[in-house]
């Protein structure tokens, strides 16, 4: 294999290729001129044989040669392993500085540049044992299952061996575990080095007059679409990644059953599908998955002119007569809920099914989400016994990682870019975010392929990870991976950005903050929400807090989900809060169904205590896993929200212990939350759900003044709006601030007050002509603590 692998190494230098094709040339100008003339014997063309005969030699025979040893069973020597072209390049070059030199000339080491977001240039050569980078590249082929070690292991092997020197990784942003990914990637796309045998020769279908080999499908062809024909018109044949899900569809259709797929949107059923019709149409199965074709139902076709039940039950007898004659259709209906009597096409065919699918006359791949399998197809037991359930449950990371390398090739070739890995990453981290409707790998394909049509509009060719987040960004309307400068100076400055609407609070305000700078900054839990409780007397701020932060963390006060817990005290509070369940009607849920409409959104429970405990409890999920599903199998995510719980419980206790003078820091705290413990308000499990427990204290004098300031601003606006000019002095600050303030219900009843004494006369004023557009106005109190307004 050594003296193979060198000569094959030497065979394809460019130099020598030219060499090769001229000897071609005047070889074959020799033998032709030796025909022509009739010379004999004709030793050019003997020699021409010989060359030729050479090169098949080469092509067919050593360049199909593979390793002594695979990698599982090496424990001696690395090179053993080494594929052809790796060892050739080992073995020729002198030293390690040589050897990468030669690497980098290779399309698969410039693919691992490449998709590092890296430059040939930016690759330091520098000298290390050989010995050892061998042994590295073997681990390497180990740790990721690999059957040989190939050139792209000798190269990361380079890589990670020499990064305390280069920090090549460091400056790229890149660690270890990153770049083994890129090495699985660059494995997949360059296979043919590590399996080199040519490609079996394959026949789609049955060949010349392939309809005449089974029966006639005329029916079939008015309410079915051939998805084996549009599926290999695609030319993309790699596997799904969704092995296990695969083999237990294969295994169930095999064994003359039927399938359901049970998935959201996105999670490959689809994809599943597809590789089962190009594999047996090509004939790589055998037995009853031999050349089969995958048929989809198009429901709508297969109603339109019927009549009545009967008139559908007539059209599916002849189908299902056509495809059991026919002996090579199976049947997929996507959206299977449409004929088991959902609300969308009002079809209910499920009882004439049963005997066909019982009997084997037909073989449906039936596929639906969680929520319509729920609703629709779990209670029909006698239609369950014919069918084999195959969930497609979420993936791991790493699982939608390797499915995303195996869809880059498609994405790269229809938008005519490249994609990096980081791009790759952010898509896994953010493709959630950005498409509600689908789950993973789907969501991160969708995020690819827009990214990648956006980078080409723009006439780039590489698409980066901040690409990713622009287009993020652009759909969500908020700022996704780390900070930029001018949201950095925003959460470097949050107390004060909150402070021009909050009055007083200091501690409750810098608890707020400290909590979104680690969420911006990546120090928070990243798979659940972020959540405060805000406990304290009644008008003091906890909800103009949490208006005041959806409108500066948010920019938007639309992105805030209010909802008044005390309404769902009752028996039908779960119905009313998560939806009505299948069957029950289209209610929607009034905390659900916002969440996945905005899921970039700051959650507003008002009076948190009052709700059923029932419902409290269900907070324990929300609070802990960041997921709720509602009462139709819909589960939606609160990952991207920010939960405020507002209480006025302990409101006394709160106001007493302030009133004594005790400060409000993590002392007072702790005997606050023991309070509430032993007063059976919130369980002990509930109170250490949430991030942090704020407490708001009763507002004093000078704080009131201030809150009835901000609320005249508000007033000065709208006569401005009016070109009436007003001003309003400390005396009418300070019987605002004395009359309208209500222990009880804290700033609230202020204003009403402005509302009753203020604005009132004002209007009146206005309709009786005494203030006109123009006029300057002052509002203050005369001698007898009357409110006095009057033209300035």
């Amino acid at each position: 294999m050594k003296e193979f692998a060198l000569f094959y190494f030497w065979y394809e230098k460019f130099l020598f290729k030219i060499l090769r094709i001229s000897i071609f040339v005047v070889l074959f100008v020799l033998s032709i001129l030796s025909l022509v003339n009739k010379v004999y014997p004709n030793i050019p063309l003997f020699i021409f044989s010989l060359y030729l005969m050479l090169e098949v030699f080469v092509v067919y025979k050593i360049s199909r040669l593979i390793p002594q040893i695979e990698v599982s069973k090496n424990t001696s020597n690395p090179l053993d392993s080494f594929t052809l072209e790796a060892l050739g390049i080992f073995n020729s070059s002198l030293n390690s500085q040589g050897l990468i030199k030669e690497l980098l000339n290779l399309s698969q080491i410039s693919f691992i540049v490449a998709k590092t977001d890296g430059e040939r240039k930016n690759i330091q050569i520098l000298e290390i044992d050989k010995k050892i980078m061998a042994g590295k590249a073997l681990e390497l082929a180990k740790e990721l299952n690999g059957k040989f070690v190939t050139t792209s292991d000798l190269f990361v092997a380079y890589l990670l061996l020499t990064e305390d020197k280069t920090k090549f990784l460091f400056n790229k942003k890149l660690k270890q575990e990153d770049i083994k990914n890129i090495l699985l990637w660059t494995r997949e796309s360059y296979s043919k080095e590590e399996n080199p045998k040519g490609q079996d020769l394959t026949f789609a279908g049955e060949g010349i007059a392939e309809s005449w080999v089974y029966g006639w499908t005329i029916e079939t062809a008015k309410y079915m679409l051939d998805l084996s024909r549009q599926f290999l018109s695609e030319k993309q044949l790699k596997p799904t990644g969704r092995k296990d899900e695969y083999a237990q569809l294969v295994e169930a259709l095999s064994k003359g059953a039927s399938a359901i797929l049970v998935g959201d949107e996105g999670s490959g059923k689809e994809s599943a599908v597809k590789e089962l019709a190009i594999q047996s149409f090509s004939g790589n199965f055998t037995g009853n998955l031999f050349h089969q074709k995958i048929y989809q139902l198009m429901v709508d076709a297969f109603m339109a002119g019927a009549e009545s039940q009967g008139a559908l039950e007539e059209r599916l007898n002849s189908l299902v007569a056509e495809v059991s004659h026919s002996g090579n259709t199976i049947i997929y209906i996507p959206e299977f809920q449409n004929i088991m009597g959902s609300s969308s096409f009002h079809l209910d065919i499920s009882g004439a099914l049963i005997p066909y699918l019982k009997n084997g006359s037909i073989r449906i791949i039936a596929a639906v989400t969680p929520g319509a399998y729920k609703q629709f197809i779990e209670p029909m037991h006698s239609l369950l016994d014919s069918f084999s359930v195959i969930d497609f449950k979420e993936p791991k990371r790493a699982d939608v990682l390797s499915m995303l390398f195996k869809k880059a090739d498609e994405i790269e070739a229809k938008n005519g870019v490249i994609l990096t890995y980081k791009a790759m990453l952010a898509a896994c981290d953010y493709a959630n975010k950005y498409v509600k409707e689908k789950v993973m790998p789907g969501s991160a394909v969708t995020l690819l392929d827009d990214s990648a049509n956006a980078v080409r509009l723009k006439g780039k060719k590489l698409v980066e990870e901040q690409d990713i987040l622009d287009q993020v960004k652009k759909k969500t309307s908020v700022s996704v991976g780390e900070p930029k400068p001018i949201e950095k100076t925003l959460l470097l400055n949050l107390e004060n950005e909150l402070h021009k609407r909050i009055v007083g609070q200091n501690e409750a305000v810098s608890g707020l903050a400290q909590s979104i700078r680690r969420l911006r900054a990546g120090l928070s839990t990243p798979t659940k929400p972020i959540s405060f409780l805000f406990l304290g007397p009644t008008g003091v701020g906890k909800t103009e807090t949490a208006k005041a932060l959806a409108d500066v963390y948010f920019g938007n006060s639309a992105r805030l989900v209010r909802v008044d817990m005390s309404e769902f005290s009752g028996d039908d509070g779960m119905r009313r809060l998560l939806g009505s369940g299948p069957g029950q009607g289209d209610e929607k849920g009034q905390l659900t169904e916002p969440v996945y409409d905005s899921p970039y959104s700051l959650v507003l429970l008002d009076e948190f205590e009052k709700a059923d405990q029932k419902i409290l409890d269900l907070f324990l999920q929300v609070l802990d896993d960041g997921r709720l599903t509602d009462n139709k199998g819909k589960t939606v995510s609160f990952v991207n929200t920010i939960i405020i719980a507002t209480s006025n419980a302990a409101s006394e206790f709160v106001r007493e212990q302030v009133s004594k003078g005790v400060s409000v820091d993590k002392k007072f705290q702790t005997a606050l939350l023991e309070f509430l413990q032993t007063k059976g308000i919130f369980k002990p499990e509930l109170l250490n759900r949430f991030d942090d427990v704020v407490v708001f204290k009763p507002l004093i004098q000078e704080e009131i003044v201030q809150v009835v300031k901000f609320m005249l601003v508000d007033v000065t606006k709208r006569l401005t709006q009016k070109d009436i000019k007003v001003n309003f002095d400390d005396k009418i600050l300070t019987k605002i601030a004395t009359e309208g303030f209500d222990k009880n219900f804290g700033a609230r009843p202020l204003n009403r007050f402005i509302q009753d004494k203020i604005e009132d006369p004002i209007a009146q004023k206005m309709l009786k002509d005494e203030i006109k557009r123009g006029d300057s106005i002052a509002v203050s109190v005369d001698t007898s603590n009357n409110i006095l307004i009057s033209k300035a």
